[in-house]
């Protein structure tokens, strides 16, 4: 197949279309994205009639995946794809190719976010700050008195190409990993960098074991409520929830009642089931609960072009591309 003439851009990620006119200078990018006043839907429609490569914001695809006749493949932007599956659940699927991003510097962006929590959780680098604030010099609890990463045990809920990388990242400071998957993986399969898999029926075992739980899945029918009800009583005294994967793994009431009745001692959140977080949620004030606005890993227009293009190659060759939407699975 030559090379395309034209490719697409729908999305609100700064740089986006000039970092993939850089990477493809002989090819003729086209941004549809309104700037300033709104472009009403159909004119959007109207302005990719021709499309046939698509780089696309996942969520503005569900406003025209059935009104793009021309299009073959559509690369979404975002590493979670639980919007648009959910947008198109009960409606025909897209006849075209949906691909999501996979990038190993997206990867990276969660990993240095869990290892920097674990470490400020462990060394009380926020009541350091609170005493600057005040003056006060302390060394009182953790200040003075902390874990190693290399003295914790991590579980890590789902083995994908995110948890791979906190995987592989919490190995090189020489922590114990775990993992907790669908199906125990064959010898051959197992990830070098995970100590202990754990599946199925062991959640209970898995969560004993574990000084810091760390959900890195993907919202699915199969994920949602999985520590919801009272699955954390089981957890290790002391451990603390790191939530990265999907906000509705767990609900906000039971993420609350689990730290009050001291199932887990800390939950650090940078997911929820509705975003952005309401004002009047509990979790804001709760003093056991540290927040972050969805930023533990963003979609930065360099990671996201280097994704397109490895699908962009796969695809003007005549290869099938890759990181396809299973929407029977949900991701």
């Amino acid at each position: 197949m030559a090379a395309l003439q034209r490719v697409y851009i729908y999305s609100t990620i700064p740089r986006l279309l000039t970092t993939v006119q850089d990477k493809l200078p002989g090819v003729e990018v086209i941004d549809v994205t309104p700037r300033g006043s709104q472009k009403v839907c159909e004119e959007i429609i109207e302005a990719l009639k021709d499309a046939e490569v698509l780089l696309v914001d996942n969520n503005l695809l569900t406003q025209v995946a059935h009104s793009l006749p021309k299009l073959k493949w559509a690369q979404g932007t975002w590493a979670g794809v639980e919007t648009l599956v959910e947008a198109l659940r009960d409606k025909p699927k897209p006849s075209f190719a949906v691909t999501r991003l996979v990038d190993e510097a997206f990867s990276q962006l969660m990993a240095e976010y869990v290892i920097g929590w674990i470490i400020a959780h462990e060394r009380g680098l926020l009541q350091v700050w609170e005493g600057q604030v005040k003056s006060v010099w302390s060394q009182r609890g953790n200040i003075g008195y902390y874990r190693s990463i290399q003295d914790l045990t991590v579980g890590i809920m789902g083995m994908g190409n995110m948890g791979k990388e906190v995987a592989r990242t919490l190995k090189t400071f020489r922590a114990v990993v775990n993992a907790y998957v669908r199906t125990r993986p064959s010898e051959e399969k197992k990830y070098e960098h995970v100590d202990k898999y754990w599946h199925g029926g062991e959640l209970s075992a898995f969560l004993r074991e574990c000084d810091y739980i760390v959900n890195v899945m993907p919202s699915t029918p199969a994920t949602r409520e999985m520590l919801g009800g009272e699955v954390l009583k089981d957890a290790k005294e002391g451990a603390v929830f790191i939530n990265i994967g999907r906000g509705d793994v767990i609900s906000e009431k039971d993420i609350i009642n689990s730290l009050d009745v001291g199932w887990i001692s800390a939950a650090i959140l940078d997911v929820f089931d509705k975003e952005p977080l309401p004002t009047e949620s509990p979790l804001w004030k709760h003093p056991k609960v540290f927040i972050t606005p969805h930023v533990a890993g963003v979609s930065r227009p360099e990671d996201v072009v280097r994704t397109f293009l490895f699908n962009y190659k796969r695809y003007i060759q005549g290869l099938p591309v890759m990181y396809m939407i299973d929407w029977d699975v949900g991701y």
